[in-house]
Formats: structure tokens, C-alpha cells, sequence
């Protein structure tokens, strides 16, 4: 019976042979040893050049590094543009929802960078999606703050790897104005206090939420007065008009038990609308305008962008029409009727 043998620069080695099978565990156990040593070294190294600010890393949609390797502003304006609209249209909204609706009723579309695949690094123009504007949002390097060591991967049993995003306190590196951004560290803050009061996974309680879906003056106003608890907000259909009804349901839900209490909203909503009558005037008229033609002004910003997205694929489209006609020979023949008729030179 042969026994397979292994050989180095030092020897051949049995591992069948006692001393030979000894001394292979042994190299066995220095080389992971050294290895271990050196990912500590090389994770030493991130860790350092990442606390200067200098560790190079892939930067969102948006912001590339020029040829000095510092980092700016993509130079297409159409980014620029549907990132800046983002941000106001968030600032606006105080919803990551809204605005993935708002862009989508305009037909907007968003730029992305394709990190993977056949063509890494090339820009694709797709829909906004949700946890898209949520990543944007949440990104501090849109605010010029270079972050390192937010998340933490680990690997499963089956060899997957699993992300873990960390709390900002736990963050390694945290360096503010490091390069330029879209919006200033305040308005940053402001957005990630927004997104904790919204976030309808978390059980804290919302203040000053904004106004979702129906008719109700009072959503995510209304406080209960037994437990102090915010209300929600059901809708019932009464002779075809929708009739707010506010509930006290958080404890009720978590407890399995039934709700605290529930107030019919129709008689609340004529007394507070009546208020809203008595304190119209000409200056708040005047700031109505006002708000009206802002209102428009951001309208031609978006058509303004939606005819740069044309002007972008009729480009494309003539760029790839010109590269098939002068590539393939089969296709040439095309060039003779059309410079007859007048279409090309």
C-alpha cells in the first residue's frame, strides 16, 4: 500500500512516519501563527491610515476621487442634481417613503454605481428604491465626514458572511469636514434624529411625525391621556366620507390585552378646523403664495432634470446607432441610401 508523501524546500516528509507526521503539525501550526500575525499587522494598518484620514474607500454615488486623490463632487451634473433634489425633497417631506413617491411620480430616475458583474464601476440611471434613500440618508460622507468601521461582518456556518451595522458610538474613525458633501454636519444630525422619530420598527415614541395618508388634522399629534402613549389612526367609511377614529393601541399590542381607549375624531376635526378658520389672515395668505411658488420652482427643477435624463439617452442612443454602423460591414450598406436621402453626411 503506497502512502502519499509531501515535500518542501526543507525535505520530503511520510505522514505515516511518526517523526514526519509530528513535525508537519508543527510547520502546520507556525503557518497559522504567521498568518495570524499578519492580518493583525494589516488590520493595524487599515486602522492607522483610516484615523488619518487617508484609507481609500470605494465613496458613494455622487462623490469620486479626482487625480490627486482627493474627494469631490461627481462631475455629472444630473448626479449632482438628483442628489441635491433628494436631500430637499427629504428636507421637505421628513419621510424616506415620500420621497421615494415623490421621484417616482415625477418619473425621475436615480443614478447608481454598479459594484459588481461585467461592467464594475459604471453608472446606470434605475428607480429610487427605499432602503436606497435609506443608505443615502444614513451615509455620512454625503455631509463630508469621512466614517470607517460602521458595520461589522461575520461569518455564518454555511460560509455566508452577515453585516452588522453598529451604532455611531461604536464607530472606529469619525472624522468631521474631511472633503466636500452634499449637506452641511447639521443638517446630517437633523436627518438621523428625523429617521429614529419615523422609524415605525422601533417602539419610541414619534413626535412631531409627518402627515401620512388621509383627511385627519391631528396624525401623530394626538397623546393619550390615561397611559401618554402617541394614538394611531383608524378610518372608517360613513355615508362615503372617511371618518378619523384615534386609538390607544401600543401597550394593547405589546401586552396581547385590548386597547386603551379609542375617541371618534369627526367632532374633534370640525372644532380644530374652526380654529384653523379663525386664524387664517393676510399674512399667512401671503406665505400660502409663497409656499405656492416655491412649490413651482421645485416643479421646473424636476422637469428641468427629467429633460436632461432625455437629452442623456437620446445621446447613448445615438452614440450606440453610429458605433453599429460603422462596425459592422454587414450594416454599411445602410450608409449609402441614407447619405442619399440627406440623413447623414
Amino acid at each position: 500500500m503506497l502512502s502519499s508523501t509531501f515535500l518542501d524546500e526543507d525535505g520530503i516528509y511520510d505522514p505515516a512516519h511518526f517523526n514526519d507526521h509530528l513535525l508537519l503539525g508543527l510547520k502546520g501550526t507556525m503557518s497559522e501563527a504567521e498568518l495570524h500575525v499578519l492580518r493583525a499587522r494589516l488590520r493595524g494598518g487599515i486602522v492607522s491610515k483610516a484615523r488619518r484620514g487617508e484609507l481609500w474607500i470605494t465613496p458613494p454615488v455622487g462623490l469620486v476621487y479626482n487625480s490627486q486623490g482627493d474627494v469631490i463632487l461627481d462631475p455629472d451634473k444630473q448626479v449632482q442634481q438628483s442628489l441635491r433634489l433628494l436631500f430637499e425633497t427629504y428636507r421637505r417631506t421628513g419621510s424616506a417613503t415620500a420621497t421615494v413617491k415623490s421621484f417616482r411620480q415625477q418619473g425621475l430616475l436615480f443614478p447608481r454605481r454598479l459594484r459588481a458583474g461585467p461592467r464594475p464601476g459604471e453608472l446606470v440611471w434605475v428607480e429610487l428604491g427605499h432602503s436606497q434613500t435609506l443608505r443615502i440618508l444614513h451615509n455620512p460622507r454625503y455631509a463630508g465626514t469621512f466614517a470607517f468601521g460602521r458595520s461589522r461582518t461575520q461569518k455564518k456556518v454555511d460560509g455566508g458572511i452577515t453585516v452588522r451595522w453598529l451604532p455611531r458610538d461604536q464607530w472606529d474613525t469619525v472624522i468631521p469636514a474631511n472633503h466636500v458633501g452634499y449637506i452641511s454636519a447639521e443638517e446630517f444630525e437633523d436627518n438621523q434624529r428625523r429617521l429614529r422619530e419615523t422609524a415605525q420598527a422601533c417602539g419610541h415614541d414619534r413626535r412631531k411625525s409627518p402627515p401620512r395618508e388621509g383627511p385627519a388634522l391631528l396624525q401623530g399629534l394626538v397623546v393619550c391621556g390615561i397611559c401618554g402613549n402617541r394614538m394611531t389612526l383608524r378610518y372608517h367609511v360613513r355615508k362615503g366620507l372617511l371618518c378619523p377614529e384615534y386609538l390607544c393601541q401600543k401597550e394593547g399590542i405589546e401586552c396581547a390585552e385590548r386597547i386603551c381607549q379609542r375617541i371618534p375624531g369627526a367632532g374633534i376635526e370640525r372644532v380644530v378646523g374652526d380654529i384653523l378658520m379663525e386664524a387664517m389672515s393676510p399674512v399667512a395668505l401671503e406665505v400660502a403664495l409663497a409656499v405656492q411658488e416655491e412649490l413651482q420652482s421645485r416643479l421646473e427643477e424636476a422637469d428641468q432634470l427629467r429633460q436632461t435624463q432625455v437629452e442623456r439617452a437620446r445621446y447613448e442612443a445615438e452614440l450606440a446607432q453610429r458605433r453599429y454602423l460603422r462596425v459592422d460591414p454587414d450594416n454599411r450598406w445602410w450608409l449609402i441610401p441614407l447619405r442619399l436621402i440627406g440623413i447623414i453626411n
